[in-house]
């Protein structure tokens, strides 16, 4: 098949499967951080986890269709770095028992900060990036997977005041606000890598949603004066025809 072919190939099956991969992979997150941040019965538990090794094995099955499909396998490779981590990276969780759980915890961050990034990426083909629903949608899939994160790294640790997933929620209120009341605050290192990032996409989307708003508004405004210059064109080139079908004086 020419390179020409598969790239066309591999364009529309990303265009067509955009949408459903956002979908899983939000779906994805849910499942790894719901167990975080609510106490599970064993059953559920373990129901959850095998929804998310379907999540993982469809994961898998797109990464090979796409890769088989790519004209230039080492720059695909290259260029969907995300996508292979999502792939890679729970084939990782069995090792579990040697690393301990600090390195489990640090090990399902990464992933869920993978899987996000990769509905992000796929996003790219289906939404508009600029408006406000997607920038809310961001807002809000950030606030719940940085205060599972936190709430992850902070739960059992000596000395810390984060102490239920409700307490983590409002802390990453706080942060990515800027508010910063003080009251509920992260001690271990990874928890205050979690508070730095969220400090970084606080500024970034709140610049966004400012944005957003602020074209929603002068648009309208932008909008009501085009309509009145329009208005007042049509006005005047009636009042031309007018003049020139008058009889001469």
């Amino acid at each position: 098949m020419a390179t020409s072919d598969r790239s066309e190939l591999m364009a529309g099956y990303e265009r067509v499967t955009a949408a459903p991969m956002i979908v899983l992979s939000l779906a994805f997150v849910a499942l790894l951080i719901y167990p975080i941040a609510v106490e599970t019965p064993p059953a559920l538990d373990a129901n959850l986890r095998t929804a998310n090794w379907l999540l993982w094995a469809l994961f898998v099955i797109d990464y090979l269709v796409r890769f088989s499909l790519a004209p230039y396998k080492m720059r695909f490779v290259r260029g969907n770095l995300v996508d292979l981590a999502v792939v890679v990276l729970p084939l990782l969780a069995p090792l579990r028992i040697l690393s301990g759980l600090r390195a489990l915890r640090i090990l399902r961050a990464v992933t869920v900060v993978s899987a996000i990034a990769k509905a992000h990426r796929r996003s790219r083909n289906v939404v508009n990036p600029q408006s406000i629903g997607t920038t809310l949608l961001i807002l809000l899939v950030v606030l719940s997977v940085g205060a599972a994160l936190e709430f992850e790294f902070e739960r059992g640790v000596p000395g810390a005041n984060i102490k239920s997933y409700g307490d983590s929620l409002w802390w990453a209120i706080c942060t990515i606000t800027t508010v910063g009341y003080g009251d509920r605050y992260p001690v271990t290192t990874e928890g205050r890598g979690v508070a730095a990032l969220l400090m970084f996409i606080g500024v970034a989307t709140v610049s966004l949603l400012a944005a957003g708003l602020t074209t929603v508004f002068v648009g309208r405004e932008a909008e009501h004066d085009m309509k009145v210059i329009v208005d007042r064109l049509e006005a005047i080139e009636k009042a031309i025809l007018i003049r020139r079908n008058e009889p001469p004086a």
